[in-house]
Formats: structure tokens, C-alpha cells, sequence
């Protein structure tokens, strides 16, 4: 797909995507990604990361999405789960879209996210937290002519195609037109990706099988070298046997000698290890005849095994070039790795940097879990007319009790309860009274190159509270 086919591409789809929620991911294979978003009506965005056929694509036919199958999802998927799709726009660069993604964390905080999409010479996904190059999706006319779909066959008989919003006199077996761009991407990816798909899949068990097979005979070979070699055995131990015997004039260095046999008049050739003497080398003999002694009974049964594993995997190579998808599916489950199940609990999930607590008058209280945590909640969450308090001559955490803008002021007994929360967590938390001072989060400062969590409090107030957190 070329850059102008593709932003024109992504200019019709984006309008409809803006705004909508994901409401669930689908892998259903290894180069391709559905987002179901949620909304008046299921729709569902879909990208395509093939090298033989890169597109986008937006269905709203909820019977067109596919089952998760035997495939890796990407590490981020379970991530876009929930997010708000913000916008669709192309990439500026390259063919391609970035979709900008916004949820919000257990902490409150609003996490933005972007999901490039590439379509050009090396497809792929890939999701950061930065954002990517793009342009404004500022083409939304209507392409000049018809989209077209031109469809053929490569040298080894695989399906190719590639959507186009101008005119192409290129060599094909077939072009159709259609409505719209869109329309163009859902044909190539229901009418196509399927059949791609399973070609990918049976080259890559094949690859799989083949590798398997190959180490397999090399093991039957290693293990037929040891069959031959068991037969030795009784020989190794004659000349340790005969070595011990005549040793005499036998010294270290030689990398073989020729002793005559008991008869004395057949010569018996040895090969020596020259880095030891001629009882080192009988020894090293010895437990040559023993090893192989050993061999002889297990060798011929592990050839056995072998041998039975190699026809089974020569079998399943064989039935690879005619399989179908639910046979495919059953020899992915037989040689592939079992994918890890991502559910929704065991998600990785944001750490809660701060407890929360509510008190009288249904005012929030925030308390910092950390130094860290202390310098975020002040300095960045609490805004200034927010109370800050802390226990006085203690270390503890930071605590602020927000207003959120309301006009309406804490009374006596929130700012008691609120001191309470602060002198419970800090290092006087057990004393029956503690010194706790308050002020406004706008007369608080932090120290220029001071440690996290320290902080210069001015304008403060104090009260003496006993430590103690709210019933509810």
C-alpha cells in the first residue's frame, strides 16, 4: 500500500473510530490485531502487520470477528483493553496510522499511550509512550477513482494483492473495484488474510517439524556410533589389560605404542593419551569398556525411540502441504509452545502510590505511601488551595485533604480528623498526642536539591490530635 492510498485510507476511517471505547483485544493470528470498540454499534478496527498484504480495516459486521488463535499476543494488548480510543491519523513518513489511546490508572492518574500501525516495507505493531510522527487526517475526499483490489498468484501459487486509490496498469489476475477504501481493506482481509494466514502458519510448523527432524536423525546417528562402539568393549579391555602387562619402557609423551600380544607374535596397536603414563591409560581403557558395556543394553532402545519419533515427525511433515485449519490448529497445539492466558486480574497493574480515606463531610483525604510518592502527591497532585498536614518533630507522610475547587471550606472537625490520618501515619503514631501542623498546599515548597519528601512549610497552623483513621 502506498502513503497516499493509506492516508486517504485512514481519513475515512478515523471520524468513525474517534471517541470509542475498546471494549476487548483480538489476536487471531500472529500479524494481526482487532480492537472491538464499544458504542451505539459493535465495530471492529483491525490491522494487518503481513508483508504480503499490510491494511487497516474497519467492520462493523459483528459475525467477521475472528476467534483468538494459536498465536503470541503482543506484550501490550492486554493494556488496550478499556482505553479510549482518542484519534486515528496517518503516519507522515511512511504508510501507516497512530492511534492515539487514554485511560485512566487505579491512582487516578490519565495515562496516554499511541499504537503505531506501520504498513510500509517491514509491517508492525508496536505501542509506546511517546509520540510517533503523524500528519493532520486531512484528506477526506473521496479518491478521484474507484479503489481497486488487484489480486495474483506468486511462483509457489501464495495469493498477493494491494489495495489502490489510483489508476495502476500492473499485470494481475484479477482487479475488482469497490465503493470505498474501506470497503477495498475488508474484502482483502476476509477474503485474503484467511488463506495467508494458513500458509503462514503451515511454513511455520514446517520449519518447526524440519528442525525437529533434522536434530532427531543427527540423535540417531550419535546414537548408532555408540551401538558400534559398545561391540568394542571386550577389545578395550584387552589392551588395558595388555598395556598393564607390558608397561615396561612405556613412558608419558607417546601418542601410541605397539605391544606384541600374549601369543607374542601378533602386535597390538594402542593409541595413548601422551599427558599420562601407561596405568592412566589403562585405566582410561577401562572405563572405555565400561561405558561402552553400559551402552550396549540402552543404545538399541534409544534407537528404538528415535527412530519411532522420526517417522512420526517425517508423518506430520507430510500432512502439512493438504492441512486444514482445525489440522493446523491441532499440530500448533501438538509442536507449538502453549501461549500464557493474559486474564484481566492477573494483568500487570499500576501501583497505588497513595491510601485514600474519607471523612467527615465526605471530604477526600490523600496520604503518600513513599518519599517518592510524598513529593508526587504534593508537588504535582495538590493544588493550592488544597490542606497539607504533617506531623510536627516526626518524620511521616505527606497528607493533603483536597477541595477540588469547591468553595465551600473544612470544617473544625474535617481538619482534626485529617491531622489524625497524618500523626497515625508517622513515626509518633503510637504516642497518645501528637503535634500536627496544617496549611495550605500553596506554602509549601520544595527544597532545591533536598531529598524526596523534604519540604519547607510556611503560614503553618497546629493542633494536638490523638493518631487514629476514619471508621469507614
Amino acid at each position: 500500500m502506498d502513503s497516499t492510498t493509506a492516508r486517504k485510507l485512514i481519513a475515512e476511517i478515523g471520524p468513525r473510530v474517534a471517541g470509542a471505547k475498546v471494549a476487548d483485544v483480538v489476536v487471531p493470528g500472529a500479524d494481526c490485531l482487532i480492537l472491538q470498540l464499544a458504542g451505539d454499534r459493535r465495530l471492529f478496527l483491525g490491522a494487518v502487520t503481513l508483508k504480503a498484504l499490510p491494511i487497516i480495516f474497519l467492520l462493523d459486521d459483528p459475525r467477521l470477528a475472528l476467534a483468538p488463535g494459536h498465536a503470541a499476543a503482543p506484550p501490550f494488548a492486554p493494556q488496550l483493553r478499556g482505553s479510549t480510543l482518542v484519534s486515528l491519523a496517518p503516519l507522515d513518513d511512511r504508510p501507516g496510522a497512530l492511534a492515539h489511546l487514554r485511560w485512566t490508572s487505579q491512582a487516578g492518574r490519565t495515562i496516554e499511550r499511541w499504537l503505531t500501525i506501520d504498513l510500509g516495507r517491514s509491517p508492525s505493531l508496536s505501542l509506546t509512550d511517546g509520540r510517533a510522527t503523524q500528519t493532520a487526517a486531512s484528506e477526506t475526499a473521496a479518491p478521484a477513482t474507484a479503489p481497486t483490489v488487484a489480486r495474483w498468484h506468486d511462483g509457489r501459487g501464495r495469493p498477493h494483492a494491494r489495495l489502490s486509490s489510483e489508476d495502476r496498469n500492473e499485470p494481475a489476475e484479477e482487479t475488482r473495484e469497490f465503493d470505498s477504501l474501506n470497503a477495498a481493506a475488508c474484502f482483502m482481509f476476509t477474503e485474503l488474510w484467511p488463506e495467508l494466514d494458513l500458509a503462514r502458519r503451515r511454513d511455520a510448523l514446517e520449519r518447526i517439524v524440519e528442525r525437529r527432524l533434522r536434530r532427531t536423525r543427527r540423535a540417531m546417528e550419535k546414537v548408532q556410533v555408540e551401538i558400534d562402539d559398545s561391540e568394542n568393549a571386550a577389545q578395550y579391555r584387552h589392551m588395558g589389560q595388555l598395556l598393564l602387562t607390558r608397561q615396561a619402557g612405556i613412558g608419558r609423551g607417546k601418542s601410541s605404542v605397539t605391544i606384541m600380544d600374549y601369543d607374542d607374535s601378533t602386535p597390538v596397536v594402542i593409541e595413548l593419551d601422551p599427558r599420562l603414563g601407561p596405568q592412566q591409560n589403562a585405566e582410561s581403557l577401562f572405563r572405555r569398556a565400561r561405558k561402552a558395556e553400559r551402552r550396549s543394553e540402552r543404545a538399541p532402545v534409544r534407537l528404538g525411540e528415535l527412530e519411532e519419533k522420526a517417522a512420526q515427525l517425517q508423518k506430520a511433515s507430510e500432512s502439512l502441504a493438504g492441512a486444514s485449519a482445525d489440522e493446523l490448529t491441532v499440530l500448533e497445539e501438538r509442536f507449538l509452545p502453549a501461549q500464557p492466558v493474559v486474564s484481566d486480574r492477573k494483568a500487570p497493574k499500576e501501583r497505588v502510590r497513595f491510601r485514600t480515606y474519607r471523612i467527615s463531610g465526605g471530604w477526600e483525604v490523600l496520604v503518600g505511601k513513599s518519599n517518592h510518592d510524598n513529593d508526587l502527591l504534593t508537588h504535582k497532585m495538590a493544588r493550592p488551595d488544597d490542606l497539607w498536614f504533617h506531623a510536627r518533630q516526626a518524620a511521616g507522610s505527606h497528607v493533603v485533604l483536597r477541595k477540588s475547587g469547591q468553595k465551600a471550606e473544612p470544617d473544625k472537625q474535617a481538619i482534626l480528623e485529617a491531622a489524625a490520618i497524618a500523626a497515625f501515619h508517622s513515626k509518633a503514631g503510637k504516642s497518645s498526642k501528637v503535634s500536627v501542623c496544617y496549611t495550605e498546599k500553596r506554602h509549601v515548597r520544595k527544597v532545591r536539591g533536598g531529598k524526596p519528601g523534604l519540604a519547607v512549610v510556611a503560614r503553618e497552623k497546629v493542633v494536638m490530635v490523638r493518631p487514629k483513621l476514619p471508621e469507614s
